[in-house]
């Protein structure tokens, strides 16, 4: 092969590669350009493209600094053109392929320092968003003992008022422990509206929920049902001993940890109890409520605990 059919074939390959790479960074270049350009005849919320603002973080950009994005847009629609140009214009004169080139230069020396604010804003809001996710379990900001007892144990929690970004808590366990997490909500007043629950499959036959729990005052449940709810909600209120003795502490054996707790006083925790019958095809939903459109019983107790849950079914040898 002569000299100048091998320099032939590596310019050609090369600006394979070039092009290829081209496509592949202009294409989502182009695709935020677009959502940019429709964004200012429309409604952005009503815009889903992959390059959006809300996922790329440009939400602020876009309302603080849209002359980044209109920058943007124009250097980079030049840049484009300025390159299919020189590509495709085979038979061009020295001074139309110079114009063309300095429109390009021109172009890409405007286009890229956009580019980094761009980039450097998407990098700041998606930092922002991944702080706030330290601090919330299914989108419901909380603090991190809670945050990690729910994620941990696969709770779901689906009412969560006036419970000031508290779902869990540790230091009055039932045997001492400082350590030991449990389920836990807290209002002054008596106003949280707190319920989480689990999703079990199993098979039909009757189930036991056991649990350890404690409350201030009345109005807290453990409950059972089922996705269908054929057999309804089963409730049982939890012992309202406050945060001293309590079931488990009067029946501990003197000298264990539970009948040493704070002080030899106990936390107020007692064995709960709920029994309910699954059908085929059926899941057992257990939890603890509070919300008392869930339960038909008015809440005056300030707080409530419950930790160790168990399923157990009873008949089987």
């Amino acid at each position: 092969m002569e000299k100048n059919a091998i320099i032939n074939l590596c310019v050609r390959i090369l600006t394979a590669i070039l092009i290829a790479v081209g496509v592949f960074v202009a294409v989502p270049m182009i695709t935020l350009a677009v959502e940019i350009i429709l964004g200012k005849i429309t409604d952005p919320e009503l815009i889903e493209l992959p390059m959006s603002f809300k996922r790329l973080g440009l939400v602020d950009l876009q309302a603080n600094r849209p002359g980044v994005l209109t920058t943007y847009v124009v250097s980079l629609f030049f840049t484009l053109l300025a390159a299919v140009y020189l590509l495709v214009g085979k038979q061009m004169h020295k001074i139309e392929r110079i114009a063309s080139w300095c429109v390009f230069v021109v172009a890409l020396f405007v286009l890229v320092p956009s580019v980094r604010t761009i980039i450097k804003e998407a990098k700041h809001a998606l930092e922002i968003k991944k702080e706030q996710n330290r601090d919330t379990y299914m989108g419901i900001k909380m603090n991190e003992v809670s945050r990690q007892y729910l994620s941990k144990n696969g709770w779901t929690l689906t009412k969560h008022e006036y419970c000031d970004n508290g779902y869990a808590n540790k230091g009055e366990y039932l045997n001492g422990d400082p350590q030991v997490a449990y389920l836990d909500a807290w209002n002054p007043h008596g106003q949280e509206v707190y319920q989480v629950e689990k999703y079990q499959p199993v098979e039909p036959g009757t189930y036991r929920i056991i649990c350890s729990a404690r409350a201030e005052g009345a109005g807290c449940y453990v409950f059972a049902t089922t996705k269908s709810g054929k057999n309804g909600v089963k409730l049982v209120e939890i012992p309202h001993y406050g945060n001293t003795e309590g079931e488990i502490w009067e029946n501990a054996l003197d000298g264990s940890a539970e009948k040493e707790a704070n002080m030899g006083n106990g936390f107020g925790w007692s064995k709960v109890v709920v029994t309910i019958q699954v059908g085929d095809n059926d899941t057992l939903v257990y939890g603890v409520s509070t919300d008392s459109k869930f339960t038909g019983k008015p809440v005056r107790s300030k707080w409530f605990s419950a930790a160790d849950f168990e399923v157990e079914r009873l008949g089987i040898n």
